[in-house]
């Protein structure tokens, strides 16, 4: 019944577009359209926008049923950060410029047409896209092997999210005010535990995480925190691991920006605490598995890591006895995954795709 009333939605949705598309494209309409949590990336496009004039810029999620298919179809641009089936058979103009800048940076796990079997529907979807804007020429090839693109579509403009992570911040304040929501944080590390998402359910990643053990050897100097993949969330009991769900608070960059170390394992989180210069740890218990069962991975962790790797848990916890000793390493991880760190892919993004609408 659900699947139902979803063919009928994506139906008269796609009448309601067509119905639109007799009306002319509008001049420097910017549609920023996502599908998950996460849109640090598209808030650094809209404030480049903002900042150069003359743009309205509009967010697709934020409109009503029939406001959203009338300015997708009028919009001369739009940027989206995630698969939105409806661009397999929506007829966009000519004149509509369709920007995949995607919700995460580097080549690690690997995903779109990479995985096995790919997503429905993911190809012709980018296939219908002018453009898709990847972080660094290192990650290109993977890139474009995920979004089954030519490289000339596949741009090495760098990451707008990585823009907003990159400028200047008070780490003191935004501790202070992370202390005063979370007072049994204060004075102690903070360690955040931010594990991917699994297809095979029995590699629970909190099932591999011995709680106990970790407050026993680090309970009275760190806090532990948990930000789980929105997938998974809500899953696992949490009650009695000492740990502090951080999953639903707003985006991942403050969270970076207050922490210590970043304990995580094939997240696209490792690229922006990379970015930041924060300590990482990989816990990769899984590793033979996610290799050769899983999903795959791009690059080898241990080709070019960004911190310790440990594939059992005591490894972990002697690793988080000095997180910070691959400062090195983490640099070159950063510039392999993520590119150029000057804080301008957004207006490279807008230069690019904008300038001349």
């Amino acid at each position: 019944m659900r699947k139902l009333a979803q063919v009928f939605e994506y139906a008269a949705f796609t009448a309601l577009f067509c119905l639109c598309r007799l009306c002319p494209v509008q001049a420097k309409k910017v549609i920023l359209l996502r599908n998950f949590p996460e849109s640090e990336g598209l808030r650094a496009l809209k404030e480049e926008l903002q900042k150069r004039g003359g743009f309205r810029t509009l967010w697709f999620f934020e409109l009503s049923f029939v406001r959203r298919a009338y300015h997708l179809a009028t919009a001369e641009a739009v940027f989206l950060n995630i698969n939105f089936s409806p661009l397999a058979w929506l007829p966009f103009s000519k004149k509509t410029k369709i920007v995949q800048i995607w919700h995460g940076e580097g080549a690690w796990k690997k995903w779109g047409h990479s995985a096995a079997p790919p997503p429905r529907r993911f190809g012709r979807e980018m296939r219908r896209t002018t453009a898709v804007v990847c972080p660094s020429e290192g990650v290109r090839p993977s890139w474009c092997e995920a979004f089954g693109l030519p490289p000339e579509k596949v741009l090495p403009l760098g990451s707008p999210r990585v823009d907003l992570l990159l400028r200047p911040y008070d780490k003191q304040a935004l501790r202070e005010q992370f202390d005063q929501e979370h007072p049994q944080c204060r004075g102690k590390k903070l360690f955040l535990y931010a594990p991917t998402f699994r297809d095979n359910p029995a590699q629970n990643p909190l099932s591999h995480f011995d709680f106990p053990a970790f407050q026993a050897r680090f309970g009275d100097t760190a806090a532990l925190l948990l930000r789980l993949h929105p997938l998974v969330h809500g899953r696992y009991d949490l009650a009695g691991t000492g740990a502090i769900d951080l999953t639903n608070a707003p985006g991942p960059l403050d969270l970076l920006r207050v922490c210590d170390c970043l304990i995580s394992d094939y997240s696209s989180l490792c690229f922006a605490a990379a970015a930041l210069d924060l300590p990482v740890a990989l816990y990769l218990y899984d590793l033979k598995e996610y290799t050769s069962e899983d999903r795959g991975l791009y690059n080898q962790p241990r080709d070019l890591p960004p911190g310790p790797i440990a594939e059992g848990f005591p490894a972990l916890l002697a690793a988080l006895d000095k997180p910070d000793a691959y400062r090195e390493q983490r640099a070159a991880f950063a510039a392999f995954h993520v590119g150029e760190l000057d804080g301008k892919a957004a207006g490279r993004i807008v230069d690019t795709f904008c300038c001349k609408l």
